[in-house]
């Protein structure tokens, strides 16, 4: 997170000194170690992956088509990413750069962005949505200029470094919401002309912003209301592309649902899978007759806690490979 806001330990003392360099370090660390939920700390923070939100094959390519569009008439912007809620749909950075931005903008920038549109009044829900015309939509900057009428203020926008294990570049982070749609637009700070520019891109994003975050909402709900097995839990990590995904947690405030005595166990389990390279598969049960069961496989890694107090271990092992197979149909486990 240092390197995002700070850039790289090297490029700060190729441009300055060591003195400097401590007091950045001075001036970052004791207010991030601030934001850090160290007590809710588990296994999400362990593999600090991506959660990636699933769409079908027509949403994706105009969600790429958009972007496309978004670079291609835009030529300051060099960067972008798509989110819908705290998903990410689509991101042009390298991984290990998203990982990080991906991180501050799910626990940082937008529950902070959320908390102050809760504090403005907001428009009756229940009802249908307004159409959606050029004139008319529901973009709006989350770091950027907030009232667009007003030149004279551009609002916060942060500074960010990417591309800092080879070569870092600086970077303004333009975020722009449409319901629950995010557009992070990555530029230049020398390249933007000026507040006509931000009135242009709201122009622009916002109808067709509006338009795929609704659209994307209707997946998202059908998706929503469809039965889960309350008879198991998982968690699941892919190390190739940093996919997250958990039934564990809560979706709003990423605490674990499940005890605390289930959490260190899973934590236990990984912790094995760290030393060996090898593949490797793990069954537990616990005082409560609750099974845990971890499985690493390929560069991935699956936990499951199942709630069959009856169960013998054949049986568990045969729900986990009917789990795999109902949830992770394209993905390879071995047995």
């Amino acid at each position: 997170m240092f390197k995002l806001f700070m850039g790289p330990f090297t490029s700060i003392l190729k441009l300055t000194n060591v003195q400097h360099l401590m007091q950045r370090l001075d001036h970052f660390f004791p207010r991030y170690l601030q934001t850090l939920r160290l007590g809710q700390a588990d296994i999400m923070e362990v593999h600090n992956g991506i959660q990636f939100l699933p769409l079908d094959k027509n949403t994706y390519l105009r969600i790429q088509c958009f972007i496309n569009l978004i670079e291609a008439t835009f030529s300051q912007v060099k960067y972008t990413a798509f989110l819908y809620n705290d998903q990410l749909v689509w991101s042009g950075l390298e991984q290990d750069d998203m990982r990080i931005l991906y991180k501050y903008l799910t626990t940082s920038l937008f529950p902070t962005a959320l908390e102050s549109e809760m504090c403005r009044e907001s428009p009756k829900s229940g009802g249908p949505l307004p159409p959606i015309t050029s004139s008319s939509h529901f973009g709006k900057y989350v770091t950027g200029p907030q009232n667009l009428n007003d030149s004279n203020n551009l609002g916060k926008i942060p500074h960010i470094y990417v591309n800092t294990d080879t070569r870092y570049e600086e970077l303004n982070l333009i975020a722009y919401r449409a319901l629950s749609a995010t557009v992070c637009l990555m530029v230049e700070p020398t390249s933007i002309p000026g507040f006509e520019w931000y009135k242009k891109i709201d122009a622009f994003l916002g109808p067709q912003l509006s338009t795929l975050a609704s659209d994307i909402s209707e997946q998202y709900s059908k998706r929503a209301s469809l039965p889960s097995d309350q008879q198991f839990k998982y968690i699941y990590f892919n190390h190739m592309n940093l996919a997250q995904k958990t039934t564990i947690h809560n979706r709003k405030t990423l605490s674990a649902i499940i005890s605390p005595e289930i959490v260190r166990l899973i934590a236990d389990i990984n912790a094995s899978f760290v030393k060996t390279e090898d593949d490797a598969e793990t069954v537990m049960k616990t005082v409560s007759d609750c099974w845990v069961v971890g499985k690493k496989s390929d560069q991935r890694e699956f936990y499951v806690v199942i709630n069959q107090k009856n169960a013998n271990l054949i049986e568990i092992n045969e729900e986990v490979k009917r789990l795999c197979s109902t949830h992770f149909n394209n993905i390879f486990f071995l047995d």
